[in-house]
């Protein structure tokens, strides 16, 4: 019986520590690849985001260039001034993030010769500008194509980031769902498995009992038995050879 009960105990102690370990292995595995994916999710918006910012600082050169154009106030030419190193960061910066993306970093070299292309132009129109030059409608089509061109590459490459966030959306929101069911699966797991190993434990505890009180009484009625033996060994001892025993004294 004790051998049996310590093989209950780590029987149910060996299943609840592998459900444990199995489960809390499963959910560690996939609320890792819930937040992989959500980082992911946010790499990508970053991407969208700078290029966006990239285009915006591409945006004010040429606001400022128009302004001093047209008024010759060189207050004008400040967001133009500001916007050189912001979009050289944010294509930096971009160019970083998409390093492992081989179709994007193909498109770079010829973003960066539209920016300089661009920033070339405007340079120059400025420049006749402050020697009292005009600026030719030639240059104006000219700049307007270039400045098409970067647009239409920004958003090329916005597309593919785009497309790349709705599948790690789609991955995401799979480990969004699941994760919890999980989880919600290996506690109930568990609470099954502690339930089982509680009601063992709880019968082989009853039956230990049992097997107590039986025990107890067999040794009540040996105890008594013995008395009842030594009465009459008593009585035998003092000459007393009548004396006999019962069978009601043996109940």
């Amino acid at each position: 019986m004790v051998k049996t009960f310590k093989k209950n105990i780590v029987m149910g102690l060996g299943l609840s520590l592998a459900a444990l370990i199995i489960s809390s292995g499963a959910s560690y595995i996939s609320i890792q690849n819930l937040l992989s994916s959500d980082r992911w999710v946010d790499h990508t918006f970053q991407v969208i985001q700078d290029m966006d910012n990239l285009l915006s600082g591409m945006k004010d050169a040429e606001t400022g260039q128009r302004g001093y154009l047209l008024s010759g106030d060189e207050v004008f030419l400040q967001p133009y001034t500001g916007s050189r190193d912001e979009v050289r960061k944010y294509f930096v910066h971009v160019q970083l993030l998409t390093a492992d993306n081989r179709s994007q970093q193909n498109d770079f070299p010829l973003l960066s010769a539209l920016i300089e292309k661009k920033y070339a132009l405007i340079d120059k129109t400025l420049a006749n500008r402050k020697r009292g030059i005009p600026v030719t409608t030639r240059e104006l089509l000219q700049g307007k194509d270039i400045m098409d061109s970067i647009r239409v590459q920004v958003a090329k490459m916005e597309h593919r980031e785009r497309l790349l966030l709705e599948t790690r959306t789609s991955k995401m929101n799979v480990f969004a769902t699941y994760t919890p069911l999980l989880i919600l699966f290996a506690s109930i797991v568990a609470v099954i498995v502690t339930y089982a190993f509680y009601r063992r434990m709880r019968n082989n505890l009853n039956d230990n009992q049992k097997l107590q009180e039986l025990l107890e009484s067999k040794k009540l009625h040996v105890e008594k038995d013995i008395k009842v033996i030594s009465d009459l060994a008593e009585h035998i001892s003092k000459g007393n050879y009548d004396a006999r025993i019962k069978d009601s004294d043996f109940k």
